[in-house]
């Protein structure tokens, strides 16, 4: 693969750690900057670099692929934390014993 591609894996992968982040913290109205961001990055690229039109149903689909990885990472992040705070209220203590 050549440099550009590994960047531009690099900074998906990067996009979705954010968005696993947003959900993690239960940061929504961040989450909805992060895709927006993203979103128009990922246009940019395929009109750009791709030469894609806009409106063509490959370059919606991609969006409509991007929208549902971001709602993934925002949803595992979030049940993530809740897994973590159920696991952290359960805990005992020596206390306890």
């Amino acid at each position: 693969m050549t440099p550009l591609i590994w960047m531009l894996v690099a900074l998906f992968a990067l996009w979705m750690a954010a968005c696993a982040l947003c959900g993690f913290r239960a940061r929504p109205l961040r989450f909805l900057l992060i895709l927006a961001v993203g979103l128009a990055g990922n246009m940019i690229w395929m009109v750009l670099g791709l030469d894609a039109r806009p409106f063509e149903p490959h370059a919606i689909l991609a969006q409509a692929s991007a929208t549902l990885y971001a709602l993934c990472a925002f949803g595992i992040g979030w049940l993530v934390r809740r897994v973590m705070r159920a696991w952290q209220a359960g805990r005992i203590t020596k206390g306890e014993v």
